[in-house]
């Protein structure tokens, strides 16, 4: 499957709010159930990264994710789904 299909932006974006509200404020961001959520300096990119999957959320909803092997993703994927559920 590609990319762009796994990855679901307004769901990142969920996570990203609730990281932010809810878990703890670090020098690197914010730190919520295994997820790290930061901004670049003015704050129009966000990012949510875990130790191997890096997803780079720019102005009107483009994005770039870095991993290196598909079960890495798919593993991203899923963290993005049971935090924006719980």
């Amino acid at each position: 499957m590609e990319t762009e299909h796994k990855i679901d932006v307004k769901q990142a974006l969920r996570v990203f709010d609730r990281a932010t509200k809810e878990g703890k404020k670090l020098d690197d961001g914010w730190h919520y159930h295994g997820i790290t959520a930061s901004t670049d300096f003015d704050g129009y990119t966000v990012f949510l990264s875990t130790p191997k999957v890096q997803l780079s959320i720019f102005f009107h909803n483009k994005f770039t994710v870095d991993y290196k092997t598909a079960f890495e993703l798919e593993e991203f994927v899923e963290l993005l789904k049971r935090l924006d559920k719980s």
